[in-house]
C-alpha cells in the first residue's frame, strides 16, 4: 500500500516504528560510537523530516495534518520568539530549526557553503547511502554536499548531527503522546 493511500492510523504506526528504529540507532551511534550506524541514522532522519525529492516526511507530514503545535526551544528558557532569526530561548517549529544554519564547508573552488540542518541531513543520508532520491541542487550546494563530512571522525559534524537527531526524537516523542491521547494510537 503506498503511503498516500495510508490511513491517519497506519500512518501513525508507522511512524512508531521508524521513531523506535531512529533511538536505537541513535543510541548506537553517537552513545556506543558505533560509526556504522551513522548512514541508519541518516536514513531515518531523511523519511521523518527532510522533503527533498518524492520524500515526504512521514513526522512533519503527520504533525501538518494534525495541526500539532510542538515547539522547540533554541538553548535557553522558552519564550514567544519575537520576529526576524530565532534566538536563543525563542520556541519555533520543528520545520523552522531544520532550516538552521548547521555546519559551513570549504568545497573544492574554495568557497564556503554553510548547510542548514536539513542540508546537513541531505549530505549525511547522501554520503552514507541512505538517499534514494534523485535530487537537483545549486552546482555550490552539490559540491558542498559531495565533499566528505567524516560524519564520526569531525567532532563539530557529528555534535550537529546528535542535537539535530536528538531534537527530531523529542518532537516526534511528543507527538506520539498528542496521538495516544487523541485515540489514533493504542500502545
Amino acid at each position: 500500500m503506498s503511503r498516500v493511500n495510508r490511513t491517519n492510523k497506519e500512518m501513525a504506526e508507522a511512524l512508531l516504528k521508524h521513531m523506535a528504529l531512529l533511538r536505537e540507532y541513535a543510541e548506537k551511534c553517537f552513545i556506543h560510537g558505533e560509526a556504522n550506524y551513522a548512514g541508519e541514522v541518516a536514513g531515518k532522519l531523511r523519511l521523518l523530516v527532510t522533503r527533498f525529492g518524492s520524500n515526504r516526511p512521514l513526522l512533519l507530514d503527520l504533525m501538518n495534518k494534525f495541526d500539532s503545535n510542538i515547539k522547540v526551544t533554541l538553548g535557553g528558557p522558552p519564550i514567544k520568539r519575537p520576529p526576524g532569526v530565532p534566538r536563543a530561548g525563542d520556541e519555533i517549529t520543528l520545520e523552522e530549526y531544520l532550516q538552521l544554519d548547521a555546519l559551513g564547508v570549504r568545497i573544492p573552488s574554495g568557497d564556503f557553503v554553510m548547510l542548514t540542518k536539513v542540508e546537513l541531513i541531505r549530505a549525511w543520508a547522501q554520503q552514507t547511502g541512505a538517499s534514494h532520491e534523485d535530487w537537483t541542487m545549486e552546482p555550490e550546494l552539490k559540491s558542498a554536499l559531495d565533499f566528505p563530512l567524516q560524519i564520526m571522525g569531525l567532532q563539530a559534524t557529528a555534535a550537529e548531527l546528535r542535537v539535530t537527531t536528538e531534537t527530531v526524537i523529542h518532537v516526534g516523542d511528543q507527538f506520539i503522546d498528542e496521538l495516544q491521547k487523541g485515540g489514533i494510537l493504542n500502545v
